[in-house]
């Protein structure tokens, strides 16, 4: 499994940043990029992981990047079981070794902001992080609009991506 850090969150974590610039083009297993989020609370981050090709978000609420990824992985399972794609566990191949780089995707990263600041927004307007439900804000950005390079679709959720694998699965 790929996850492709920004440098601040590889700083924070103490990674030693590593450069690979040769982006996965096949949906499966993808990329996972991952960055941090301010949540408004003092002291207080959450990491953001996005797929680059099915755009999924998943939040864990940690500024450490090695202990997200273990709450990661327990979190996109749910994720993927809430939403009826357990099917694609295998498919993102999680029990992979997980190899970490750099982010190398502009486009990516823009997605990336634009749900960031959804999820500012939400964390800010929280009296406490005790107790939040990412949950539903995952669920929130499962309907959040991405554009397309399709000339008869110009936008889609994570949910319609999905539904089409699902769909071309049966």
């Amino acid at each position: 499994m790929i996850i492709r850090a920004t440098s601040k969150l590889l700083n924070i974590s103490g990674i030693k940043p590593v450069k690979f610039s040769v982006p996965t083009t096949e949906v499966f297993p993808g990329d996972w990029y991952a960055k941090t989020v301010k949540t408004g609370h003092l002291g207080k981050i959450v990491i953001l992981f996005f797929h680059n090709n099915l755009k999924i978000s998943i939040i864990c609420p940690t500024k450490s990047l090695n202990i997200a990824i273990k709450q990661f992985l327990n979190r996109l399972k749910n994720y993927l079981i809430r939403h009826d794609f357990e099917f694609l566990m295998d498919k993102l191949d999680l029990n992979s070794e997980i190899q970490i780089y750099t982010t190398d995707s502009k486009s990516t990263l823009a997605h990336m902001n634009q749900i960031s600041f959804n999820i500012e927004w939400h964390l800010s307007n929280a009296v406490t992080m005790d107790n939040f439900n990412f949950e539903k804000l995952e669920d929130i950005h499962t309907d959040f609009l991405f554009s397309t390079n399709n000339k008869t679709k110009k936008y889609e959720t994570t949910l319609d991506i999905l539904k089409g694998i699902k769909e071309s699965e049966i």
